[in-house]
């Protein structure tokens, strides 16, 4: 009999909030989520997160309910709640159905095991197995990251880096770390959290890039290694935080991306960064969503 280990929280909300509803589910399990729109009764967006059992209890369940009713004082709706026990496997066959090939730059490729894909000219596949940590190349911020990564890449680093050295912070799945490896970068991805590290790890391993791309479960903080490109998409209040940490290992001339924060935070980013000797070389937007290229003057 299969052990039933997780909790798949079902919440349905209007259109019009489907990203900030994602945003908040993907925030509150620290994992990626699944989101499907729903056309009846009324349109709306219907978005399954995934807890582990064992982390999920009452608080969660009121915090839940108090994020549905403050849309619901917006008079927004449809609303829904729906919390289910389910199995690995189950949430395995969700993204199964959900995750498709996508082709999310201009010459990257992100494919899942389960799709086979021929890749045309100048094109690159990344394979990415999600399991329970975040990262597909479907939200906004991963796919600005990409898009910001190629940019940089086609415009040139620092004089002569053989190969570029580029950190991952908040590696997830590793797709960003699989997409600058891809490029031909050495790459260092980073993650506290374990699953992260171990879904990586074996995305690393799927993509045979196992001589690129180390994963390890190291803080910001206890680098002393400086690179000449950093991908940090990250919270807005995480990117805050670590504004100093993540200027300190950034190589002079070098690039740092950042990006997993709202159009709207931008000023409040910028104020932070550009103090600490970055100047912007760009901005990026999908919907909401925004990243930001500095570099290292």
């Amino acid at each position: 009999m299969i052990k039933e280990n997780w909790i798949e929280v079902r919440v349905l909300v209007p259109l019009e909030v489907q990203e900030d509803a994602a945003y908040f589910l993907t925030e509150f399990s620290g994992r990626g989520v699944i989101l499907e729109e729903e056309n009846s009764p009324e349109p709306g967006a219907l978005i399954r997160a995934y807890f582990l059992a064992e982390e999920f209890g009452a608080w969660q369940q009121e915090e839940l309910q108090q994020y549905l009713s403050r849309l619901r004082s917006q008079g927004l709706f449809p609303l829904g709640l729906e919390m289910r026990r389910v199995a690995a496997e189950d949430w395995a066959e969700a993204w199964k159905a959900h995750f498709k090939t996508r082709k999310v730059t201009s010459r990257l490729v992100v494919r899942p095991p389960w799709e086979e894909y021929t890749s045309g000219p100048g094109e690159l596949v990344i394979t990415i197995y999600p399991a329970m940590a975040f990262g597909t190349g479907r939200h906004p911020s991963t796919l600005l990251c990409l898009k910001a990564l190629e940019e940089v890449w086609d415009r040139s680093l620092p004089p002569d880096p053989k190969p570029w050295q580029v950190l991952d912070v908040g590696t997830g799945t590793g797709i960003l770390a699989l997409a600058a490896g891809r490029l031909g970068a050495g790459v260092l991805a980073i993650d506290v959290d374990p699953e992260a590290v171990a879904s990586a790890r074996e995305n690393v391993a799927l993509n045979a890039l196992g001589e690129r791309v180390l994963v390890e479960a190291t803080p910001l903080t206890a680098l002393r290694q400086q690179f000449a490109l950093i991908l940090a998409n990250l919270t807005a209040p995480d990117l805050l935080e670590l504004a100093e940490a993540l200027t300190a290992r950034l190589l002079s001339g070098g690039a740092l991306i950042i990006s997993g924060f709202l159009r709207e935070d931008r000023p409040q980013l910028e104020t932070r960064f550009l103090p600490l000797g970055l100047q912007e070389t760009g901005f990026l937007t999908e919907e909401d969503w925004g990243a930001l290229i500095l570099r290292r003057v």
